[in-house]
């Protein structure tokens, strides 16, 4: 009977969903710290930057410029419609401070590793 009960217990710790992502969670103004393009440090993309805003729209510059677009969770995907290009970034981790992506884009991989901007008073 024992044995069961550590089975049923270490079945359900090991079952443990993640935390949802929600969007109040990307709200702000995401500035990269690093990037990569398939797996090279890539100083292309220094300066880039993603803002999220609560009403579902967004702002960046990965196309070189400065473009809106609209954008939507999807578990652990963040989906990027309506601007010049439609992108899916895999969203490997999120903290207050940490933002990290991954994508297939224009047949690259890229990874952006990116810190929350910090207003100023």
């Amino acid at each position: 009977m024992t044995g069961l009960f550590c089975l049923l217990l270490l079945g359900s710790l090991a079952c443990k969903k993640e935390p949802k992502i929600e969007q109040a969670d990307l709200i702000g103004r995401w500035d990269v710290t690093n990037a990569t393009r398939n797996g090279t440090p890539s100083e292309a993309l220094t300066g880039l930057f993603f803002e999220f805003f609560g009403d579902g729209k967004m702002l960046t510059n990965l196309s070189g410029v400065d473009m809106s677009a609209t954008y939507k969770l999807k578990d652990k995907l963040l989906l990027q419609r309506g601007g010049e290009m439609d992108v899916d970034y895999q969203i490997e981790e999120l903290s207050d401070s940490t933002l990290i992506l991954n994508t297939h884009l224009r047949n690259f991989d890229f990874h952006f590793e990116l810190k929350k901007k910090v207003l100023e008073n």
